[in-house]
């Protein structure tokens, strides 16, 4: 940390001269940086860094470890006016020479110099000075091999660093180098005030690391409760803007402070921008030498030429500038950045010059490719707060616009609202224009149509606009054809879904649209996780991210689909480690993106604890993905039935079966009265998916329901939805095994095993389970008809713990009848008539 008060002097080695820096109060040694500079063996280390980064003292605690052969020698360069006389007379001084040296005197003498030195020039002038430069690249050129160089600026020194570099004789610390990382703010607090340790994680990211920042925001804090927040408000801010104007503001030409507070206001700047803001000639110089002149002027990482003011420096000036007038400067931004051809640049200065139907007009300019592949929603959601709504409706084109967004982050209700406005815009004497019109209308209530679930209307719809859609609008008509392919997939109909996804692919490849291409291969890859082919799906998955621009894909929900995808499918085949990395990553890009997506992140998640046992993480997931829903408010057809059928499965184990038949029954009623009810996005096995729920409740209540079983396991194996079908299979063996009919259960179970081991259908959908004691999809131990069931082995565990059948039914919220049959089964699958013979050939199976 930077000092700013009175504290001892560290102590330096006899040969020193002049005074190292005092080290400040709870000084924390950089470790890292002090072996990185120590380390490394060259002619000059150079720490270049704005005010308050805490170069000097970092060069200080680097002096400490000066090696015992050497000589240190530490010079001040804050002198005013310093030039190249100046400088050699301290080097003199500080050598020992005769003062009377003249520069290049001095030269040679420090090329025949025989001492081992190291050389510290602390605080190198700030202000620009072509001859100090000059001289100083004299010295380091001319200096004998034995003398070490460091030097503490905020600014680059003109010297031939590039050479310097090349050779191997310079490393370099800039700003990023120096800033404190949020473990090393902990550590910092901890140490000065461990009372308040818990403002590191604030003071960091407000600060972002700055050392003085972080100094000055706690020293403003002195005498506050321990209990109050963070010292972030505004006047915590007071000693720091105080330092900011004496280190800094008050040594800039008026020209350059003028300039330093108008650029606070800009996100971001480049050299153009400036020259078109402040002068052609004049913007562009000026932003130069603040920059030269270490005015916390950074370069953005992601986007070379493009620079930002350090942003607790920005808000400083922001707050100390509120009356002066910006609202030009932001009008003037938002023109440039729309002849650019940057309207979402545009529309935030329209936005913040106070100008909203500028914005509106800038707002008009998203293409639709742009909009319907995902970009920029969640921005465009932020700036409809801002627009008033009589903007926002006032001309057709700004109407379709906001109900593409509508739709695309589910909100269906507000989307129909919103498309319905176009009514008002009815063209005369324009048939082609009114076709065009009613068509986009169609499209988007026939995909409205879908995400209620109404497949009827949602068919109708699409099949009727895409004849109307004209070339331009191929964008919107690539949106309906893959919404058909999911209907076609949620319907079952799996040979039509590969039809139309293999026709709109083509269309999106002549259309020479790769983010629509890979949107198109998702639902491709949903058609064939469906059919259980987890490999094949997988394998397009990766070949879709191999095959494009990460860096585009991010600018879209594709990137965070393809993850949850690829979790999703890891996690079938038994991959939980791999699975849990992808979920979470797929996940915190669907949230960046405001994709409502980001539903099945959570639900993945929750799937993967159920699958170790994990009930309450299960819920809590479950709950956080609704919560998420309801905040983004998303059309509730969207994710209530998934989340009630994963909730019913849980529930069905837990033994509340009357909460999971409410459930079942309420989403299965929807589906009676819609006639024809489409599953969700993403999960087009929900309907069937229930009527097992419910079949499997009618079984644990003792009932026969082995024909609705066989009826529905004929349905999925006609369909080819053969992931289902394993399920299928394995429930009708229970079912049957229940019922006594022990030859069709074992056929039923060999051949839902048999296809499980084909598809590697190692974790089934929601089913909750030990790791551990989980049954494999394998022949082993023994042959594939002594594989227990999950409940078969919770039932198992308990008899082996000396629970008697009515304390296993308690434990497991089943009923004694339930528990029987259990016993039974598991004693016929492993050939014992017994239930302590069961426990001992279960352990020797491995099975326990």
């Amino acid at each position: 940390m930077t000092a700013y008060a009175p504290s001892p002097l560290i102590a330096a080695p006899p040969s020193v001269q002049g005074r190292l820096l005092r080290q400040p109060p709870g000084h924390i040694p950089r470790e890292a940086l002090l072996q990185r500079l120590l380390a490394y063996d060259c002619r000059l280390r150079l720490l270049v860094a704005p005010a308050g980064f805490g170069k000097s003292v970092l060069l200080a605690d680097c002096a400490h470890q000066c090696p015992p052969d050497h000589e240190l020698l530490w010079l001040n360069c804050a002198v005013p006016g310093l030039d190249p006389a100046q400088l050699c007379q301290l080097l003199c001084q500080a050598l020992g020479y005769a003062p009377s040296l003249s520069s290049s005197e001095l030269l040679a003498a420090l090329a025949q110099e025989p001492r081992r030195l190291w050389l510290v020039l602390n605080d190198y002038p700030v202000a620009p000075a072509d001859e100090l430069d000059g001289y100083l690249n004299l010295l380091l050129n001319a200096a004998a091999a034995g003398i070490c160089w460091w030097l503490g600026s905020r600014r680059r020194p003109a010297c031939n660093l590039p050479r310097l570099l090349l050779e191997g004789e310079l490393l370099e610390l800039g700003p990023s180098d120096l800033l404190f990382s949020a473990a090393e703010v902990s550590a910092w607090l901890g140490q000065l005030q461990p009372q308040r340790s818990a403002w590191a994680e604030a003071l960091h990211g407000a600060t972002q690391g700055w050392p003085a920042a972080l100094r000055l925001r706690v020293l403003a804090a002195q005498g506050e409760p321990d209990t109050l927040a963070a010292p972030l408000d505004e006047q915590h801010g007071e000693l720091l803007r105080d330092y900011l104007t004496r280190e800094v503001l008050q040594e800039l030409p008026h020209e350059l402070l003028q300039t330093l507070q108008q650029l606070a206001q800009l996100p971001r700047f480049n050299y153009e921008l400036c020259e078109h803001l402040f002068g052609v000639g004049e913007g562009g110089e000026w932003m130069r030498q603040l920059a030269e002149r270490g005015a916390f002027i950074h370069e953005l990482e992601q986007h070379k030429g493009w620079f930002a003011l350090f942003a607790p420096v920005a808000t400083l000036l922001r707050r100390s500038t509120r009356a002066l007038p910006c609202h030009s400067l932001h009008l003037h931004a938002s023109q440039w950045f729309a002849a650019q051809g940057d309207i979402r640049a545009a529309v935030e200065h329209a936005l913040l010059g106070g100008q909203p139907e500028v914005a509106g007009s800038f707002l008009e300019r998203f293409t639709e490719e742009q909009l319907l592949q995902g970009q920029d929603l969640a921005l465009i959601l932020g700036w409809r707060a801002e627009l008033p709504d009589s903007l926002l409706l006032s001309t057709p084109r700004l109407i379709l616009l906001n109900a593409w967004v509508l739709l695309l982050v589910g909100r269906l209700d507000e989307a129909l609202a919103c498309v319905d406005q176009l009514a008002r815009f009815q063209p005369r004497g324009d048939g082609p224009r009114t076709l065009e019109l009613f068509a986009q209308w169609q499209a988007i209530q026939g995909i409205a149509a879908y995400g209620r679930g109404c497949a009827i209307d949602s068919r109708e719809q699409l099949l009727e606009a895409l004849p109307n859609l004209p070339p331009s609008a191929w964008a919107q008509a690539l949106l309906c054809r893959s919404i058909l392919t999911q209907v076609a997939i949620g319907e079952g109909d799996l040979e039509l879904a590969q039809q139309l996804s293999y026709k709109a692919l083509r269309q999106a490849r002549a259309c020479g649209s790769l983010v629509f291409e890979a949107l198109l291969e998702l639902d491709h890859a949903l058609l064939l996780e469906a059919r259980g082919e987890f490999a094949r799906a997988e394998a397009l998955l990766q070949r879709v991210l191999a095959s494009c621009d990460l860096a585009v894909l991010r600018e879209t929900p594709v990137l965070g689909r393809a993850q949850l995808r690829l979790g999703r499918l890891s996690l079938r085949q038994g991959r939980r480690e791999e699975a849990a990395r992808l979920l979470q990553a797929g996940l915190d890009d669907a949230q960046r993106c405001g994709d409502p997506g980001a539903f099945h992140g959570y639900l993945g998640l929750a799937d993967l604890a159920a699958g170790e046992g994990d009930l309450a993480a299960a819920f809590a997931l479950l709950a956080q993905a609704e919560r998420l829903m309801q905040r983004q408010r998303v059309s509730e057809t969207l994710y209530r039935g998934t989340l009630l059928l994963a909730s019913g499965r849980l529930w069905l184990y837990q033994g509340h079966r009357q909460r999971a038949r409410e459930a079942a029954t309420r989403v299965l009623g929807y589906a009676r009265r819609v006639k024809v009810m489409l599953p969700p996005p993403n999960f087009p096995e929900m309907i069937p998916r229930f009527q097992l729920l419910l079949l499997q409740l009618d079984l644990e209540e003792g009932a026969d329901v082995r024909m609705p079983l066989q009826a529905l396991l004929e349905q999925a194996l006609a369909q080819g939805r053969q992931a289902l079908a394993c399920e299928l299979w394995l429930a009708y063996a229970e079912a049957c095994a229940q019922w006594d009919d022990e030859a069709t259960a074992k056929q039923a179970r060999q051949a839902g095993q048999a296809l499980r081991l084909r598809l590697d259908y190692q974790c089934l959908w929601f089913t909750v389970t030990d790791p551990e004691h989980a049954p494999q999809p394998t022949a082993t131990p023994g042959s594939a008809d002594m594989q227990l069931s999950c409940r078969e082995l919770a039932v198992l565990g308990l008899i082996a713990q000396g629970l008697s059948n009515q304390e296993v039914a308690e434990q497991l919220f089943i009923s004694l009848h339930t528990v029987k049959t259990h016993a039974r089964r598991i004693n016929g699958k492993l050939g014992v008539a017994r239930r302590t013979q069961a426990v001992a050939k279960a352990k020797a199976l491995g099975f326990l």
